[in-house]
């Protein structure tokens, strides 16, 4: 049986795309302008979530940001690496909000932030985007990691939500516009 080859080139393209996942280039052009309803989403969570009465947010958020990073300063490689720490941690918060009051409002910003959580992580494997932090990155990462142990699990959740909008609009917005 002979095998077309049309079909026999089609099959060489897909295994070499498949087989090798690293050779696919990193795009994240898509995240340049981000749809209305991911943000409308986004905003009826924090406004929500700025309704609550046990709610102590701004707080949270002020030691959580004690460096006011500017994610568009940075050189690629570490936009690249905060915005994918600073998203694992937005999705770490949003998937422990199944029995919250606000679980409601959680399941289309958890979607959008699980699939650029897993674009990050592809581009991640990418030559350009595969150095170490550097130095003048070094203090943020310090300082996130070290917020997530010293606070409270609520004091984290606030913080991040309160600054899932920052998260959207300036870091997520400025590394894809930069790429």
């Amino acid at each position: 049986m002979a095998i077309p080859i049309r079909l026999a080139a089609m099959m060489v393209l897909l295994v070499t795309v498949t087989a090798h996942p690293h050779r696919r280039h990193c795009h994240m052009s898509r995240y340049r302008s981000l749809s209305p309803s991911d943000i409308r989403a986004v905003r009826l969570l924090h406004n929500e979530h700025e309704k609550s009465p046990f709610s102590d947010g701004i707080k949270c958020q002020k030691k959580m940001f004690r460096h006011k990073p500017s994610v568009c300063d940075l050189k690629a490689s570490d936009r690249h690496i905060l915005t994918l720490e600073r998203v694992t941690l937005a999705v770490d918060v949003l998937t422990n909000m199944t029995e919250s009051p606000l679980s409601e409002f959680v399941s289309q910003p958890l979607e959008f932030f699980r699939s650029l959580e897993d674009d990050l992580k592809h581009c991640r494997k990418s030559p350009f985007y595969s150095d170490s932090p550097s130095q003048q990155l070094m203090p943020w990462l310090n300082h996130l990691k070290h917020f997530r142990e010293r606070v409270s699990a609520q004091c984290v959740g606030d913080a991040v939500l309160l600054s899932l909008i920052q998260l959207l609009i300036e870091d997520v917005m400025c590394w894809a516009n930069k790429e």
